[in-house]
């Protein structure tokens, strides 16, 4: 599967060649005539050359070098008035000059141009532009008809790279959501397969434990996610993390660390502790962001669930504590993860160590993990849910079957937001405990 990131389909590096290929404009090439006087030439002869040669302006050279433009109609005007001849004829045309005349080098950026000759108002707009070369000698004048031209074969030539880089970008997209709607039904197949079971009392069909989950990304994909694992024939193990930001690379990070867990499990089949399995998982993961430079980091939770000797382990690394809900005392309790169990985020240090908490659990206990999506959330009044809150949400419900109290527990907390929708990845886990196989160690 190839993903590609959104800074890859940028337009900088398109219109950057763009603009080199249309900034080699052949200057001489749009000479429209190279018609000129001297500066020191009288206004009647210069009238003389006005009506022997078919142009408006005519450059004024003092030897090679260009010192202004002069005008036909300011010419004719001149010597056309009354006595015009007579008071005008014998002056040298360098006093008749067009004022403030537009002269542009031969190796000048066409954008740069273009912005001085449309930039100009009243009659000077329609002024021949004066073309000079690096030394500042006389190449030519270039109308504005033919600058006009310039401009719109210019703008057809963007308008037709704009199309070919709108057409590339849309295929890019196109290629990009096929990707992420691909990584998302991986993302929801992993959750959709079949769980490990504990059959009751050794009965296969029923289920001493049972697992339950919402789970609803924000985006296409999400860095939230759980795993359920077998450890034995009366415990099952489960991990919920939440990888930094969203999108595709908190996906790849995901996929990553699903791979990790399924290497690490044996950890938890062997000797039931959480605490060993995220330090070795955390190892390897910094040793992999490390050596990719990939600034990433997860909270996550583990634990393991054993109904013969009804005992929970688990231990935290910077995750959101779950909650505890005692249905038959009528509690729901938070676990006591920070100060037993947390040894700080995944991906951070490899040195990091984590202890495993435990406690006793009872028939009808229901442990719920969650990411900070689900209690994240503002009401009207501004008030943050947090996890108290969710704790006084989950004790309405607590009567409720297992799946329906998942669900009405992610309701009450939607109408609690001012939004009525949730700003981040929620992934809900519950673990209901149905039987235990012995009686319970003392609380």
């Amino acid at each position: 599967m190839s993903f590609q990131n959104a800074d890859d389909i940028s337009l900088e590096a398109p219109l950057r060649a763009a603009q080199a290929t249309m900034a080699a404009v052949d200057w001489l090439a749009l000479v429209d005539h190279r018609h000129f006087v001297r500066a020191d030439e009288p206004l009647e002869r210069v009238h003389h050359q006005f009506q022997t040669n078919d142009v408006g302006f005519m450059a004024v050279l003092d030897g090679e070098r260009p010192i202004g433009l002069c005008a036909r109609h300011e010419v004719g005007m001149r010597l056309g008035s009354q006595y015009g001849f007579s008071l005008f004829g014998k002056t040298p045309v360098s006093r008749h000059l067009v004022r403030e005349p537009l002269i542009i080098r031969c190796g000048q950026p066409w954008a740069e141009v273009l912005q001085r000759v449309f930039s100009r108002t009243g009659e000077q707009f329609n002024e021949d532009v004066l073309l000079v070369d690096e030394a500042g000698r006389f190449r030519g004048l270039i109308s504005m008809q033919t600058l006009v031209r310039l401009q719109t074969r210019l703008l057809m030539q963007s308008i037709a790279r704009l199309e070919q880089q709108q057409a590339e970008i849309c295929r890019r997209n196109r290629q990009m959501t096929e990707d992420l709607l691909m990584a998302r039904e991986m993302q929801l197949a992993m959750l959709r397969r079949e769980l490990p079971q504990v059959a009751s009392g050794g009965v296969p069909g029923r289920g001493a434990v049972e697992v339950l989950s919402h789970y609803a990304p924000l985006s296409v994909v999400s860095g939230d996610f759980y795993e359920v694992l077998a450890v034995s024939d009366t415990a099952l193990g489960i991990m919920i993390a939440d990888v930094m930001g969203h999108g595709v690379q908190a996906a790849l990070v995901t996929a990553m660390m699903r791979a990790l867990i399924q290497t690490y499990s044996a950890t938890l089949a062997n000797n039931h502790d959480p605490g060993a399995f995220l330090t070795a998982l955390n190892g390897n993961l910094c040793g992999i962001l490390d050596s990719c430079r990939l600034p990433m980091f997860a909270s996550a939770f583990a634990l393991v669930a054993d109904v013969a000797t009804g005992s929970l382990s688990f231990a935290n690394a910077g995750h959101p504590c779950p909650l505890l809900l005692r249905r038959t005392a009528n509690q729901v309790l938070a676990l006591e993860c920070d100060e037993q169990s947390n040894g700080g985020l995944l991906g951070v240090t490899g040195a990091a160590s984590y202890s495993t908490g435990r406690m006793s659990l009872a028939t009808g206990d229901l442990v719920l993990l969650y990411t900070d999506g689900l209690f994240e959330v503002e009401g009207a009044d501004g008030e943050i849910l947090g996890q108290d809150g969710l704790a006084r949400f989950a004790a309405r419900h607590l009567a409720r079957p297992g799946q329906e109290l998942i669900e009405r527990l992610v309701e009450s907390v939607r109408e609690f937001s001012s939004q009525g929708r949730f700003q981040d990845d929620v992934c809900l886990v519950g673990l209901e405990i149905r039987e235990i196989f012995s009686p319970s160690p003392a609380r």
